[in-house]
């Protein structure tokens, strides 16, 4: 035996180690796709259509003025929706439950001057920052990442969930505009509100 053929005999086959590295490439890409296939779509835009306002608006009701009718409740809530820059033309709703979607901004609900109760549970959202909204008296921020209340100053306001939001608050004082300071507990994470607030984070 020559000592090319040794050479060749201790040499591993080529083609059989780029087989190798192919099939562990593909391993790790479907690995890849496993992890991420838990939510597919949650990053894709999604905004609200007419389609879903249609599907989703109810009770009819007298207009602020008095002179015509508009459905003041919304109810869009599990549609992965990712921008809800249509609501700014609903300026009659007073109702709206826009939760579990993947919202992160809520600034088209300044044109709703008539909302009295909103759920927003269980989106993205870092803040809960709007205008003045003169009626508005429920509102619920619930599972998000909210970490203050800075922008919550609506003079109506009566009750406010923030639970889960974080899990501890911080310990000194804030100043909700409008009320009366109110101080947060280290240990339970609550506010104490005036006595006709109700404050929900627990």
């Amino acid at each position: 035996m020559s000592d090319e053929d040794d050479l060749a005999d201790s040499e591993p086959d080529q083609d059989d180690s780029e087989k190798e590295e192919d099939e562990k490439e593909t391993e790790e890409g479907e690995d890849y796709r496993k992890e991420g296939e838990e939510f597919p779509e949650e990053w894709l835009p999604n905004p609200l259509t007419e389609d879903m306002m249609k599907e989703g608006l109810s009770l009819l009701c007298k207009t602020g003025n008095g002179l015509a009718h508009a459905y003041v409740k919304l109810e869009v809530k599990e549609r992965d929706l990712t921008d809800i820059y249509l609501l700014r033309s609903y300026i009659h709703l007073r109702y709206v439950d826009i939760s579990e979607n993947h919202l992160t901004d809520l600034s088209p609900l300044n044109y709703l001057t008539h909302l009295l109760w909103l759920k927003a549970d269980g989106n993205r959202l870092r803040s809960a920052q709007l205008n003045e909204l003169p009626y508005l008296q429920i509102a619920s921020f619930a599972y998000n990442q909210i970490t203050d209340t800075e922008g919550i100053s609506h003079p109506r306001l009566e009750t406010l969930n923030l639970k889960g939001d974080q899990r501890r608050w911080p310990s000194d004082l804030i100043r909700l505009p409008g009320r009366a300071t109110t101080s947060m507990t280290e240990d339970r994470g609550c506010l104490f509100l005036p006595q006709s607030w109700k404050f929900i984070t627990t």
